[in-house]
């Protein structure tokens, strides 16, 4: 007799950026929780923006983010950690900037970034949220599905991604999107958008931002499968959510 899957529901969201968050983006997945329950929800990294420990921003005290506020920023992210209140949080490539520089030889740089970490490890605790630290062997798995931040930044990176984890749900994009890969298993990988505004300074002048677009992923899964969805918004248009 085959047995009965058990289905639950979960959501994910990634790349709200600490002060850079959208309201109607962060709006937006607020009242979808609140409608849709799932049991899992999870934030896929960049959390935080931390633009003030970008490397150029360290090196160049000319640099316009080199005065960025380090204690908003933060706020702001842990803030909307505790409204969304996520089961599982992946750290993405902006906070591995404070792992980073945690072992500095300058020793105020590193006293920041350690004085970060634990406000953010702190969080994850006040939350019995598991924090995953970024890299590219570090994911969390759902119904045989991984969930990560995301580490290939291109035109392919879905698709690679897909090649590299099997069925994959990531961030680190900033665009919706979903893409098949090339391998006999077709393995399938989702993009959940981000959250953040879409006129972040940094994105001034990059074409490539005119790709991105604001979203998050939903679904069921049970022990051995998973199903996906996504909810997009690009800029400009509303949100309609599926709820």
């Amino acid at each position: 007799m085959t047995p009965i899957k058990k289905w639950k529901k979960w959501m994910a969201v990634g790349c709200s950026h600490g002060a850079e968050i959208d309201p109607e983006a962060r709006a937006a997945v607020l009242k979808f929780k609140a409608a849709w329950r799932p049991q899992t929800t999870i934030h896929l990294g960049d959390f935080i923006d931390l633009a003030s420990f970008r490397a150029g921003a360290v090196r160049d005290s000319n640099d316009a983010d080199h005065a960025a506020d380090v204690a908003g920023d933060l706020m702001a992210g842990i803030e909307f950690l505790h409204e969304l209140e996520p089961n599982q949080i992946l750290c993405g490539n902006h906070e591995a900037r404070l792992w980073k520089f945690s072992k500095s030889p300058n020793a105020l740089l590193a006293y920041a970034a350690n004085l970060t970490i634990q406000k953010i490890e702190e969080t994850a605790k006040k939350l019995r949220a598991p924090l995953t630290p970024y890299g590219i062997r570090n994911f969390i798995e759902l119904g045989g599905t991984k969930f990560v931040h995301g580490s290939m930044f291109n035109v392919s990176a879905i698709r690679d991604h897909a090649e590299t984890y099997g069925n994959v749900v990531m961030a680190h994009l900033h665009r919706v999107g979903w893409e098949r890969a090339r391998n006999i298993d077709g393995a399938s990988g989702y993009c959940v958008g981000m959250l953040a505004n879409f006129d972040m300074a940094y994105s001034a002048e990059r074409r490539a931002t005119l790709a991105w677009s604001q979203g998050f992923a939903w679904g069921h899964y049970c022990d051995t499968s998973l199903t996906v969805n996504l909810c997009e918004r690009k800029k400009g248009q509303p949100w309609l959510l599926p709820i």
